[in-house]
């Protein structure tokens, strides 16, 4: 599931179904989905957002539609 990026969507889902922690798991769903998405906001998100930002302020011409991605990528980070 994590190799084609379908992860989130099965934790989401056994969050929301209210699935128990099983006996071999070491987190409970909740914890795993919370987990992941903290190593995502730090491993991906924030690199990204900071090479945007870099390329942004390095960048002879300021375009709008690069300051509308930083923007997007800062609200995906902060949901």
């Amino acid at each position: 599931c994590t190799l084609i990026g379908f992860k989130p969507a099965l934790d989401a889902y056994r969050v929301r179904s209210g699935a128990e922690q099983e006996d071999h798991q070491t987190f409970s769903p909740l914890m795993e989905m919370t987990v992941c998405k903290i190593i995502e906001t730090v491993f991906e998100a924030v690199p990204s957002s900071v090479v945007q930002i870099y390329a942004l302020l390095s960048a002879k011409e300021k375009s709008l539609d690069a300051v509308i991605s930083i923007l997007v990528s800062a609200a995906t980070i902060a949901f």
